[in-house]
């Protein structure tokens, strides 16, 4: 059986309640995505979760508010986890950038049947997408940083726009996992991310063409 995505969770100092309130919340994720793997989503009860995880039916709603969310809570690790990295980033913004598409795609390539197991079920639960649109935001807002430092810096252009920027990568990036997804192992998802975000990175550029490269491309325009 595939093994459930263990996403560690950014090293903050907690309270040992807040930490055994952590420990509880993943074991029940885990019990539930080994479940949801082994059996399909659907024939999944509450129930079944609630005694693989070893917990009451009311702890299970104290950390979700239904089975469905569950869904997304790989999405909220893995963005915790991008969050941590991105703090402990010390390089150009074009390299964070690089880093957290490289994080994302791999984490993904590691789970591949977590991750379709969770897009397959968002597509034909339409009420899940408010849900993967929170999960985005909270994405795109982790880029947005970064395209800011970057502007900052001289690094970016300052005309463009962080979060249409970050919202254009992050499209890019669930469009390639989509596309992933439907087409199994025929598809590079790790190349694939990669070649896109140096489309958008080419976009950010600050860089100038050349006096002659410009020259022709007038003259060009004009025939």
């Amino acid at each position: 059986m595939p093994a459930t995505p263990q996403v560690s969770t950014p090293k903050v100092s907690t309270s040992r309640r807040e930490r055994k309130k952590e420990r509880t919340r993943a074991e029940i994720y885990q019990a539930a995505m080994n479940l949801f793997l082994r059996r399909g989503f659907d024939a999944v009860t509450i129930e079944d979760i609630c005694e693989a995880a070893d917990v009451a039916r009311a702890t299970f709603f104290l950390h979700f508010p239904a089975k469905d969310s569950l869904l997304v809570e790989y999405g909220r690790r893995v963005n915790e986890d991008l969050a941590a990295m991105l703090r402990e980033h010390s390089g150009t913004a074009t390299a964070a950038l690089r880093a957290a598409f490289s994080m994302l795609a791999s984490m993904a390539a590691r789970h591949p049947d977590v991750v379709r197991l969770v897009v397959r079920e968002v597509i034909i639960r339409p009420p899940l997408f408010s849900h993967q649109d929170e999960q985005a935001e909270d994405l795109a807002m982790l880029l947005a940083a970064v395209v800011r430092r970057g502007q900052a810096t001289g690094e970016f252009r300052r005309r463009v726009e962080p979060t249409v920027a970050a919202l254009a990568a992050c499209a890019s990036f669930f469009a390639f996992i989509y596309e992933w997804v439907r087409r199994g192992s025929q598809f590079d998802l790790e190349a694939g991310v990669a070649a896109a975000l140096d489309v958008i990175l080419l976009g950010l550029s600050d860089r100038r063409p050349r006096r002659g490269n410009r020259r022709h491309s007038s003259e060009a325009s004009h025939q």
